[in-house]
């Protein structure tokens, strides 16, 4: 009997012991590469990487010691998918904890000339910040923009055949590139930013809506360029797209002013007859291609526009719009812009005057 329970405290014992160098192992192996290292490393996550590529780049840079823990880590926190791709500076001495926030908080490190490109630029526009901040060469951006079959092998979604330029698919955001960069690889930064942006959810509803991805992004330009309000955004896509139903103009501004060098302060009645595919109040159906490049906002809006029966718009002075589903109806709020126009216009100049 004493022998049994000389056993059972042996083994209990034994198991304690066991399960406390385990649970060091673990400690160890999940903490700091090298608690007194000095030195910081940069690493490139890839969009689209997964957990297991994420750990062999991580093991590979000698900032976590087992690879199999570090996956386990990520799947019992649940942040596989919040996991951000980009470049980031890791120090030695982070756990694998603190690698992980890191990696989900997307604070990437950024090195080289810092570049924004704001949202509804058009492709113009790009090419002038670049060239500008003297990264590449105006002639070889017009030509890869113009021919995006050149990068047929790096990005699929180009390769749909009503795309025919690479206007709208520059994706609008910060970046950081260095002066000896190709035209190509900035190029391609852009539209890699865009294929992370546009997700499988985004491409499934375009599938519902029975639309081209340059559809879509030639009507969400569009969009971009008319909305002043995020609230208006999937308002004006329902106009558009009310207006594409029973085949009238599109008759945007916006289209207009993307046939002139510059934007103008105003859009004259004579603008309105400028012969250009770009012209909408000429041409029936979306312009040839998009007019500049849209954020997400107006994608979505694109993708998901409000129900209504509007069929006209015009701006407020507070930036917003009114809408209406007659024509009467629209040109007594027309009037009632130019009135508080020509008010406020008033206001300022007898402002002016007395100071």
């Amino acid at each position: 009997m004493n022998l049994k329970g000389n056993k059972l405290k042996i083994i209990g014992i034994t198991s304690i012991i066991l399960v406390i160098l385990i649970g060091a192992f673990v400690v160890y192996e999940i903490g700091p590469y090298n608690r007194k290292s000095k030195k910081d490393i940069i690493i490139d996550i890839p969009t689209g990487s997964s957990v297991n590529s994420i750990s062999n780049i991580l093991y590979e840079n000698q900032l976590i010691k087992n690879k199999t823990l570090f996956k386990v880590l990520v799947k019992l926190s649940n942040n596989a998918e919040e996991i951000k791709a980009g470049k980031y500076l890791i120090s030695q001495t982070y756990s694998n904890k603190d690698i992980l926030e890191l990696l989900v908080s997307g604070k990437v490190y950024n090195d080289g000339i810092k570049v924004t490109i704001p949202e509804g630029s058009t492709s113009k526009e790009i090419v002038s910040i670049l060239v500008d901040k003297k990264i590449g060469k105006k002639d070889k951006y017009d030509d890869l923009i113009n021919n995006p079959s050149k990068l047929y092998d790096k990005f699929r979604f180009l390769k749909e055949n009503d795309i025919k330029s690479l206007e709208g698919f520059l994706y609008p955001s910060t970046y950081y590139f260095k002066e000896g960069d190709s035209e190509e690889k900035v190029i391609s930064t852009m539209l890699s930013q865009f294929d992370k942006e546009y997700t499988d959810k985004l491409v499934k509803r375009q599938k519902e809506l029975n639309m081209t991805l340059e559809e879509v992004v030639n009507i969400a330009s569009i969009i971009e360029k008319e909305a002043v309000l995020d609230e208006d955004r999937p308002i004006i896509a329902s106009v558009f797209y009310n207006r594409l139903d029973i085949d009238m103009p599109l008759q945007s501004d916006a289209t207009i002013q993307y046939v002139f060098d510059e934007r103008k302060k105003i859009v004259t009645y004579a603008d309105l007859k400028i012969d250009s595919p770009y012209n909408t109040y000429i041409n029936k159906g979306l312009p040839p291609t998009p007019i500049a490049s849209p954020g997400i906002k107006s994608i979505k809006a694109a993708l998901y526009p409000e129900k209504t029966d509007y069929l006209y718009f015009v701006a407020t002075i507070d930036g917003g719009n009114n809408y209406s589903v007659t024509y009467e109806e629209h040109l007594k709020y027309v009037q009632e812009y130019k009135d508080a126009r020509d008010k406020l216009q008033k206001e300022n100049n007898t402002s002016t005057n007395k100071n």
